[in-house]
């Protein structure tokens, strides 16, 4: 590791960078943790993958010797200029100077097929970046992701606990999520405060947990989540967001056999499934009502 981290610190001086804490930008610079994230990954040569956050190209380099074909995402300009000479030699990098929040995902997924993400998230925008792989997973098959350890225990998080919320219901319908291993802090610089976990995510073509309106679903969870103190009915009695009456979600959960006096975080994803299915089938009847 020691190596690594004098490389690193020699090349910040050298161009005049650092690591930008409000970026989320901690290095793994441990060669060990970077060789077990390439053999859990289980690249494949000849692959497209997806990095996101590619920082000093540390894990880009990996995955290059791996025989992928890596498309790099990295919004910072010094560690972009770096990974440019780093890699100015090899065509089979794609290095591009965006924001993941950003990104034309759809595009590169249109020329090279569905995408397949291997990253060392930045810290600051993890959760916002799975919402956005959750809601675009028609194009993303998988994630093997670094994570903090706390963001990780949400993804996996069992109903009534503290750690139980909108993501895990998300993931819980749509996705398969493991935990592989843990990071200690010391894998990286700087030095986070905090533990990382390596994290899959698989996006199969039939979710764990269909629903029949997706949009709608999403709503639910999120409306229903608005407060995590507040009942079922107390959070979803004005919700606009779902484009149903009142009396249509009351019905829908009678019919799914949902009590709105309990609290979102105590209702397990295949519950919040059958109150979002209940809900959309009770629009439809009043749509075909209006109708007729």
């Amino acid at each position: 590791m020691a190596p690594m981290v004098s490389e690193l610190k020699r090349a910040f001086r050298e161009r005049g960078l650092s690591p930008k804490k409000w970026m989320g930008q901690n290095l793994l610079v441990d060669a060990r943790y970077l060789n077990r994230i390439l053999d859990a990954a289980q690249v494949r040569a000849g692959e497209d993958i997806v990095e996101i956050g590619a920082g000093m190209g540390m894990l880009t380099g990996g995955l290059l010797a791996k025989g992928a074909r890596v498309h790099a995402l990295e919004v910072d300009a010094g560690f972009f200029r770096v990974l440019s000479e780093k890699f100015a030699a090899k065509t089979v990098v794609n290095l591009i100077h965006a924001d993941a929040l950003k990104y034309d995902f759809r595009g590169l997924a249109a020329q090279v097929g569905k995408l397949r993400v291997v990253a060392n998230l930045p810290y600051s925008i993890s959760s916002r970046l799975i919402f956005m792989f959750h809601d675009n997973r028609d194009i993303f098959s998988s994630l093997s992701i670094l994570l903090q350890r706390e963001v990780a225990d949400r993804l996996t998080a069992e109903p009534s606990t503290k750690e139980y919320g909108v993501l895990t219901v998300l993931l819980g319908t749509s996705a398969l999520v493991e935990i592989l291993f843990h990071i200690p802090g010391r894998a990286f610089y700087p030095v986070p405060d905090v533990t990382s976990a390596f994290v899959r995510i698989t996006f199969p073509e039939t979710p764990p947990v269909p629903v029949e309106d997706p949009r709608l679903f999403n709503r639910l969870v999120k409306a229903s989540f608005a407060s995590r103190r507040k009942t079922l009915r107390n959070n979803l009695l004005n919700s606009a967001a779902l484009g149903a009456t009142w009396d249509i979600v009351a019905e829908a959960a009678r019919d799914a056999g949902i009590d709105l006096g309990r609290r979102a975080e105590d209702l397990s994803p295949k519950e919040f499934a059958r109150l979002a299915d209940a809900i959309h089938a009770g629009l439809a009847c009043q749509a075909s009502a209006g109708s007729s």
